[in-house]
Parts: C-alpha cells; structure tokens; sequence
C-alpha cells in the first residue's frame, strides 16, 4: 500500500508492506522494520526496530491527521487499504507550533519575540505521564505564544507561531 503525506508543505510517499514479523514501511529509501502494532481508539503504540513509539490519530474535515514523535503529519491519498492498522512535529510550515497530542503545557521557553534556531525546544508538553519538547523546524523570531504552563491543549490547538528568517542572499 502506497500512502501520500504532507511533512511541512512537502508530500512524500511512504509505502507499507506486510511481511511475517509485521510491516515494512519505507519513506524516500529508507526502510523501518514495524511490528508489535496494538491500536485503541485514536492511539497506535509500536515498536520501529525494537523502539517503543506511540502514535496519535484524528480524523477530520481535511482528512486524517497522525501525530508521531512531536511532529503532525496529514494524509493526502492514501489507497483504502481496509487491513491495516487505524493511523495517527509539533510544527506546520507555516511556522505553526501544534500540539501532537492532547496533554498540559509544562513549560513554555521563549517568548514573543525571541530568535530561535531549528530544532530548539519551545514547549514542553506532558501526555500519557511523559513530556514532550515541542521543537520548531525553522530558524527565525517567536511571534505568538498561545498556551501557557498548567494548560490544557487538545490535539492540533496552535501553541506558538515562529516567523521564519529571510534567507540570506550573498
């Protein structure tokens, strides 16, 4: 089964194949070795060659979101494979800084206005007893913080907004 993504604006393919010890999923070349699948309601918990990953799934009107390691990603097309398991970065490239998960907001980093670097941690959200760094994937200025500690999030509410920085041309 093929399925196409949207990482940051940008779409990928990734494709599933069910073998003995469970699937073989490869993305741009790379293949990652998934099994021990158990899926509940909204939750899919797996291991990715022996690593223990938890991953969060919503269905809405623009198609079907999965939160995985921080990061949203949305389905594009996908090819109704009706035997595999229900689907689920903190940040959109729009420079939207999203919940991945619904949780509390344990810490808040920077604030409105200052500069950040890719992959600098923003937010710390706590979900299922463990926190979680939402990073943001571009350098430039912080120009929203929209949650503050001891909140409640729910899955996709807008945490921060990071502007990216202008390219520097020579």
């Amino acid at each position: 089964m093929d399925v196409t993504i949207n990482i940051d604006h940008v779409e990928k393919v990734v494709s599933v194949v069910r073998d003995d010890d469970g699937f073989v999923v490869t993305i741009e070349g790379c293949e990652y070795r998934v099994s021990d699948v158990y899926a509940t309601d909204g939750t899919v918990a797996f291991l990715i060659d022996h690593v223990s990953h938890i991953a969060h799934v919503s269905n809405g009107d623009q198609g079907t979101r999965i939160s995985l390691g921080g990061r949203n990603y949305q389905i594009i097309d996908d090819d109704g494979d009706s035997d595999r398991p229900a689907a689920s970065h903190g940040a959109t490239g729009d420079g939207r800084l999203e919940a991945p998960m619904p949780g509390t907001i344990v810490a808040v980093y920077v604030s409105e206005g200052d500069p950040v670097t890719p992959g600098q941690a923003v937010i710390v959200l706590e979900s299922m007893k463990m926190q979680n760094e939402i990073t943001t994937p571009v350098g430039g200025v912080v120009r929203a913080i929209h949650c503050r500690p001891g909140e409640q999030v729910g899955f996709g509410d807008v945490l921060a907004v990071v502007e990216a920085a202008e390219p520097q041309t020579r």
